[in-house]
């Protein structure tokens, strides 16, 4: 009988141990769980001022906390602030971690300076371990140059495969460039060529085997991004010459 309890009771202390234990890991593990959220798109225009929040629980906002903010542009990484300092006079920062907030200003926003991603992380201080992560893809919107197309004299061979290529310099984000034949708001399909900066060009090339039929046909290319208005697209307008054996 004696037995039977001391199994009984070693059982409940083997229980009583382990669950203990796995209280304390639970706890470390949502104290130092990384809160991560998907890429915010935000836009803007060269001049104007925006605030990127970062908000997170009052449980970041102990002292054993590190905090900054980050900015990708191109192939640099930088840090431009960290905890209550800003390392760019254009920068503002909200630091109140004892209310859970971290937000960044930037103003007099450049493409070049300001373009790209920004980071904003609390972390463990003794572990590193991520606490709290947001992340947002600025966008310093400009409108594409007018579209043209290459090459410059469009005459084709009947039943032999024909390029038309139309191009737009510049633009942030890169451009939609779009062709349709005069007549059908159906879009053709195309190949996209992103230029990847304001001072490159984004090209959309159309690829065609032409037919007698098509001698004389109209193609539209039309070209748009989020910096101008939907009436305010730019379009150009060629003519096809095709070769007739």
């Amino acid at each position: 009988m004696n037995f039977a309890v001391r199994k009984i009771a070693n059982l409940f202390r083997f229980v009583l141990v382990h669950a203990v234990a796995f209280s304390v890991t639970l706890s470390a593990l949502l104290t130092l769980v990384t809160v991560v959220a998907a890429d915010e798109i935000r836009d803007t225009r060269e001049g104007l001022t925006v605030t990127l929040k970062c908000r997170f629980s009052e449980q970041s906002a102990a002292s054993d906390f590190s905090y900054y903010w980050a900015r990708s542009t191109g192939n640099k990484f930088d840090n431009v602030a960290i905890k209550g300092v800003q390392l760019n006079t254009n920068y503002r920062i909200d630091f109140r971690p004892e209310q859970g907030i971290y937000d960044l200003t930037i103003m007099n926003t450049s493409y070049s300076r300001d373009n790209g991603r920004f980071e904003c992380r609390v972390k463990a201080s003794g572990t590193g371990a991520d606490v709290h992560q947001e992340y947002y893809n600025l966008t310093v919107l400009t409108p594409p140059q007018p579209p043209f197309v290459e090459p410059v004299e469009l005459r084709a061979t009947e039943d032999e495969k024909f390029d038309l290529t139309c191009s737009s310099i510049g633009g942030s984000p890169d451009p939609t460039i779009t062709w349709y034949r005069v007549g059908s708001e159906k879009p053709l399909k195309s190949t996209i060529t992103k230029g990847g900066s304001k001072d490159l060009r984004t090209s959309s090339t159309l690829s065609i085997v032409p037919r007698r039929e098509d001698d004389g046909a109209k193609f539209r290319c039309v070209v748009w991004n989020r910096a101008m208005s939907e009436k305010d697209k730019l379009e150009t307008t060629v003519t096809l010459s095709v070769n007739c054996e």
